[in-house]
């Protein structure tokens, strides 16, 4: 097998041979092998052919039905010693002539399981330097893509043309070489590319590579350190895009510092940066309800006065770029504890009357005219008053809901009356200011309006009147 002379282009080729011619070549020459068994079989047959005829002339000459076992063996005796076909076979001619078509049938046939069935080793070298020895030229050719594939991004100017040399060697063992030992030792055969440099890929763009050993990714581990920078021990950063450094066969014209191919990167580097961050909060207090039967639903009262209390949270907090995007919950301390807040508030039902009458106005138990006949008329209730009694308050003397609330012309001015749905009302008339609506639920104490002078009065008063079942009674004797 002689010389071959494989350009930077042939690897290319090698590498996309058409599958197609491949199988077409091979069915030819298996064809042709075919032909040539074919072809020698139908010759020993002929010879064989000829033989079988000159022995059945033999046997035509034979008289059978006077052959006896003595007359066989004779003319079988006679036969070999004769100089008659039989005697040629015996001799080693004969014998050499009958083996050397069998010997010829099983040579061609080995011959062909050898070179159908079975690789033979090849030897390869580059320029005239011996490089390996291969099983089969599938091994070179896997090697050549690979070598393809490594000549991709080499300039086309920068591209030499190698002699790749493919022999057969001798017959003795030898070691063989993958393609993959194959294509490293090619590597090191060409200038315009570089074995074992560290290439820098950011999200797939490749920036350049380099051949300072680790210099890449200590410059990576630079820029991680320094975006960290002023924060505590727990401080995290990572790169949040896909950031690689690939150690591989890359083009002489690729070759950079480590500096240089950090800078035209940098700028595509986003980084995500983890801490902790500590905040004082807040601690709501609880409020606890208390009951107290003595006193109305309505009523409440605080007990205990709540406070918040405080803790210390700490969250872990995420950057990408410096903006936040995260804030994740991590631990918490108590600094104060939060005290309850404790109310009583009252259980008896509101608004329902109690059948006792209470004074209607706090600020004074002064009366100024009684429950008589008065001015050729009758005063069907009292008069409360006292100095500085305008606009004091007016509260309701038992429970009840508003019947009446607001002015007329009756000559009360602005009243108000409660009905206490137990067979009595209370009337409060003549007020300055009236502070329910019709309607109104009330309890005993509430505030109902405030004394004044609305109506026909000589002055500032409060009327107070109790009617029980629909008559006006003296009020005195009922309220205390």
């Amino acid at each position: 097998m002689g010389t071959k002379f494989i350009g930077i282009d042939g690897y290319g080729k090698i590498a996309s041979v058409n599958q197609k011619k491949q199988s077409k070549n091979n069915i030819n020459n298996k064809a042709s092998r075919v032909y040539k068994l074919v072809r020698f079989s139908k010759r020993l047959a002929r010879e064989i052919g000829k033989d079988m005829k000159a022995v059945g002339r033999k046997i035509g000459d034979i008289t059978w039905p006077t052959l006896t076992p003595g007359k066989f063996f004779r003319g079988v005796r006679n036969f070999h010693i004769s100089g008659s076909y039989f005697e040629f076979m015996r001799s080693p001619k004969g014998i050499a002539t009958m083996a050397a078509p069998v010997l010829a049938a099983m040579v061609l046939i080995l011959t062909v399981c050898f070179w159908t069935c079975s690789d033979k080793p090849l030897t390869v070298s580059v320029d005239g330097e011996y490089i390996a020895t291969i099983e089969n030229d599938q091994v070179l050719t896997q090697a050549s893509v690979q070598m393809n594939h490594a000549l991709s991004d080499v300039p086309a100017t920068n591209k030499s043309t190698p002699a790749i040399q493919v022999s057969y060697p001798s017959f003795a063992e030898v070691e063989t070489a993958s393609a993959a030992d194959v294509y490293e030792m090619m590597v090191v055969q060409h200038e315009e590319i570089i074995p074992d440099a560290d290439g820098l890929y950011v999200d797939g763009v490749f920036y350049g590579a380099t051949t300072e050993v680790n210099a890449l990714a200590t410059a990576l581990e630079g820029i991680l350190a320094d975006a960290k920078a002023g924060y505590d021990d727990a401080t995290v950063t990572s790169f949040n895009n896909d950031v690689q450094i690939s150690t591989d066969v890359y083009a002489t014209a690729d070759i950079k510092t480590a500096a240089e191919i950090i800078d035209a990167a940098r700028s595509s580097f986003s980084i995500r940066l983890e801490t902790d961050y500590v905040v004082e909060e807040e601690i709501a207090y609880s409020t606890i309800t208390e009951t107290d039967d003595t006193q109305l639903d309505t009523y409440s009262e605080v007990k205990t006065q709540g406070s918040n209390g405080l803790k210390e949270v700490s969250y872990r907090l995420v950057y990408v770029d410096g903006v936040q995007t995260d804030a994740v919950f991590s631990s918490e301390t108590v600094i104060t504890e939060a005290v309850d807040e404790v109310v009583v508030v009252g259980t008896q039902e509101s608004y329902q009357p109690t059948g006792d009458f209470i004074w209607p106005v706090p600020y004074t138990s002064n009366v100024t005219s009684h429950y008589k006949w008065r001015w050729g008329r009758m005063h069907n209730g009292i008069d409360i008053a006292d100095s500085g009694c305008y606009g004091v308050d007016i509260v309701a003397s038992d429970a009840g809901t508003v019947e009446w609330a607001g002015w007329d012309s009756s000559g009360y001015g602005n009243y108000v009356i409660i009905d206490h749905g137990n067979g009595y009302k209370t009337l409060y008339g003549h007020c300055c200011e009236v502070y329910v609506s019709i309607g109104d639920k009330v309890n005993q104490g509430d505030v109902v309006g405030a004394m004044g002078a609305t109506g026909n009065v000589t002055g500032t008063h409060l009327h107070f009147e109790i009617i029980e079942n629909g008559v006006k009674v003296d009020p005195y004797p009922y309220i205390s």
